[in-house]
């Protein structure tokens, strides 16, 4: 069983599109990049997270088969406008052969989503309701696998927010695994407790004076993190908005969110803002062992893929 990290980039992915920022120029010069945040999870069964733009070359890049399920985080369409791609499977067997691929989402949710991709249900997909706090009901759910929804503020444009907490079956005992997808908040504080795996949202380093976006920054994160102690920690839906200091005129840009009052190091300096997976991945560890949290960090990037007992 392993999980696999499709894409964790933001909405826009990175770098994005002729962006002058720092970060942006930094990463076109390395030739790094990251897609839009989607998870994929090879367990009891195969569980397709968030399908985004940018799922076709996903699903290629690691050859991936049918999913047996598909879970939606909320309505923003870099969490599902890949939807239509899963046709491709459709397409490759015979028509008597096709049973419709079961797809996740709050009520909420699915008012967005329905009127985009209505012509895709009882075809290709089937509808089925995600009810925070309840149980997913109906194959491939069951004594193997469960999957919670757990709700999150994510803003007033995305009502159906939710986070999921998987338990998968293993031979040493139940594995809870985490995702917390786009949020400000979560709405049921112990949601996220007491798990072996977290992927948590690492939009910015630094709380934004004014989070317009309503995604969680790492600074936010670490008194969740430490009230959740979960024993492995995964960042993803890495974004370029933090504000690099020096970086003009690209900081007045409408992305970038000038920092608040920035999570500092214990000598009283605000810490640097990472601009490739080297320097993010250093800056978690830092962070962490600073924090005195205890628990392994890693700055998921696309294509990892991480073993399940």
């Amino acid at each position: 069983m392993e999980l696999i990290f499709l894409g964790t980039g933001g909405a826009w992915g990175l770098p994005e599109h002729r962006c002058p920022c720092a970060t942006c120029r930094h990463l076109r010069a390395i030739g790094e990049s990251r897609t839009r945040t989607s998870l994929w999870l090879d367990g009891p069964a195969r569980l397709l997270i968030d399908p985004g733009p940018d799922l076709r070359a996903q699903l290629m890049r690691e050859d991936l088969p049918r999913p047996d399920a598909v879970l939606i985080t909320h309505e923003h369409g870099d969490h599902y406008l890949g939807l239509d791609e899963l046709l491709c499977f459709r397409r490759a067997v015979p028509p008597g052969d096709w049973q419709p691929i079961p797809v996740y989402a709050t009520a909420s949710a699915w008012e967005q989503i329905e009127p985009r991709f209505g012509y895709l249900l009882g075809s290709l997909l089937e509808k089925r309701l995600a009810v925070p706090g309840e149980e997913l009901i109906g194959s491939p759910f069951g004594p193997a696998l469960a999957a919670r929804p757990v709700k999150t503020y994510h803003g007033a444009m995305a009502k159906g927010a939710v986070g999921y907490v998987l338990t998968l079956a293993t031979d040493q005992g139940p594995l809870r695994l985490g995702y917390t997808s786009d949020l400000l908040r979560v709405e049921a504080p112990q949601g996220f407790a007491g798990l072996d795996l977290l992927v948590c949202q690492s939009h910015f380093v630094h709380e934004p004076q004014e989070n317009r976006a309503n995604h969680l920054s790492l600074q936010r994160a670490l008194p969740l993190l430490a009230a959740w102690r979960p024993k492995r920690v995964y960042l993803a839906h890495l974004s370029c908005q933090d504000f690099v200091p020096g970086d003009e005129p690209a900081n007045a840009i409408l992305k970038k969110y000038a920092p608040g009052d920035p999570l500092k190091d214990p000598k009283g300096e605000p810490y640097p803002v990472p601009r490739d997976q080297a320097s993010w991945q250093a800056l978690a560890q830092r962070v962490f062992a600073d924090q005195g949290l205890g628990m392994p960090v890693t700055v998921a990037h696309d294509g990892l893929r991480v073993p399940l007992p």
